[in-house]
């Protein structure tokens, strides 16, 4: 029970603290690697747009991931 006390929790977190940084960060590093890819400047194309989203969404869904494992580890070794 208190890995799923604790997963919730993280999940709370993840959306209070951890969502704008990661859909950030993930289209920083989306526009970092078309950028060093093509080795100029990213022009606004349908692919780098695509790129871009998914690399965000990408960014999200494993911040979220991690949150939740590391709010079941706690709450598991905090509650037992």
């Amino acid at each position: 029970m208190g890995a799923l006390i604790g997963a919730a929790a993280g999940i709370i977190l993840f959306a209070v603290f951890g969502f704008i940084p990661a859909f950030r960060f993930g289209s920083y590093l989306a526009l970092f690697i078309l950028q060093k890819a093509t080795g100029k400047s990213v022009e606004p194309t349908a692919y780098a747009r695509l790129f871009i989203i998914s690399s965000a969404l990408v960014s999200i869904l494993t911040g979220a991931a991690l949150f939740t494992v590391i709010g079941s580890l706690i709450g598991t070794v905090l509650l037992f």
